[in-house]
């Protein structure tokens, strides 16, 4: 492989910015294209980091000094992208969600194993210290058995940002979804991460502040495959963003996870946690601050994206595992489309 990886981004909107910005601080990667069909939008972000532009992503995955892809661009064309990155011999890093269906998922993972390259799905939220601390604790039973799970984001979203850009998030063709595809995917992928498998589920959702085809407000219950109960709420017709949340009961204690950093922590009397992170997990969280601003945690996986791409090992959250965010969702919706309950695996 050459002394760096050549990476090319698809979409030059705010979170093609945001990789372009955090690919410039990851050692063993440089930027050497950005494609989106708006030029001057496509060239402004090109020239700011002295890279090409493209008109399209055909163009950008026929160049040889291109080794990985970012899929920065409407959820809903991910999967046609990641497949000619794929037929290109190029490895796919996409943003979440990895795609809107889950038939379209499955395509991306064959292409991309059909092809002998790596898919990654970002989640930053996996690369702070205290989520995979709440992790481990939960795996060596420091609160006991968990019995509650809740995931809660509640955000405000205007009307000018479902307008913005087209007008595509809030769409079923390119968003998926609304309140949970788009803003509360990451906190539902941190919940099902942390307590495992959900077996079955009741939902709804609703449309009640803005003029979108999809939900802003929803609801769910869930049973794990281990027991434990939990719920999910996702909001953006709130008057602001209020902290995001994630709550771990145990029958010995509990956890409160806030927008990434931990402000509660009660295991069972006597736990000791000091030794819980590995080597593995220190490293791949290194230098993670909870006032951390936007786009470090995206350096932080990028960075450990490209040295496992290096180093040819499988990336942190490959296809996969990414995929089972996506499919949480859908089994939601189909629940409030329903009105009854929903067995996982769902929503093929």
């Amino acid at each position: 492989m050459a002394a760096q990886l050549g990476i090319g981004i698809v979409g030059a909107g705010v979170i093609g910015a945001v990789h372009a910005a955090a690919v410039a601080g990851v050692d063993g990667a440089r930027l050497v294209a950005v494609a989106d069909p708006r030029e001057d939008a496509g060239r402004r972000l090109a020239d700011a980091h002295g890279a090409a532009w493209h008109a399209d992503d055909a163009a950008l995955v026929a160049r040889p000094d291109v080794d990985a892809v970012i899929l920065a661009t409407p959820s809903g064309l991910h999967a046609d992208q990641a497949v000619r990155a794929a037929g290109a011999g190029k490895h796919v890093i996409t943003e979440k969600p990895m795609a809107i269906g889950l038939a379209d998922a499955d395509r991306m993972i064959a292409a991309c194993e059909g092809a002998g390259v790596a898919l990654a799905v970002i989640f930053q939220t996996r690369f702070t210290r205290d989520a995979v601390r709440l992790k481990r604790a939960v795996e060596a039973g420091l609160f006991g058995r968990p019995v509650i799970g809740n995931a809660v984001v509640h955000w405000r979203r205007t009307d000018d940002y479902y307008a913005a850009n087209g007008g595509w998030r809030g769409t079923r063709a390119l968003d998926g979804g609304g309140a949970l595809m788009n803003q509360s995917i990451h906190t539902i992928d941190l919940l099902q991460w942390i307590l495992g498998p959900v077996a079955r589920l009741a939902a709804d959702t609703a449309t009640l502040d803005h003029a979108i085809e999809t939900e802003d407000t929803a609801a769910a219950v869930l049973r794990f495959a281990s027991g434990a109960l939990g719920t999910i709420q996702g909001t953006t017709a709130a008057d602001r963003d209020w902290p995001v949340r994630l709550e771990i009961v145990g029958t010995e204690g509990r956890a409160v996870l806030q927008h990434g950093a931990l402000t509660g922590w009660e295991p069972r009397p006597g736990a000791v946690d000091a030794d819980l992170l590995t080597a593995e997990d220190r490293a791949l969280t290194d230098g993670w601050r909870a006032d951390e601003p936007m786009g470090t945690g995206h350096q932080r996986q990028l960075r450990a994206i490209v040295a496992a791409l290096r180093s040819g090992q499988e990336p942190p959250v490959p296809g996969r595992e990414g995929r089972k965010a996506v499919e949480l969702i859908l089994a939601i919706y189909r629940a409030a489309e329903t009105g009854a309950w929903v067995e996982l695996p769902a929503a093929r």
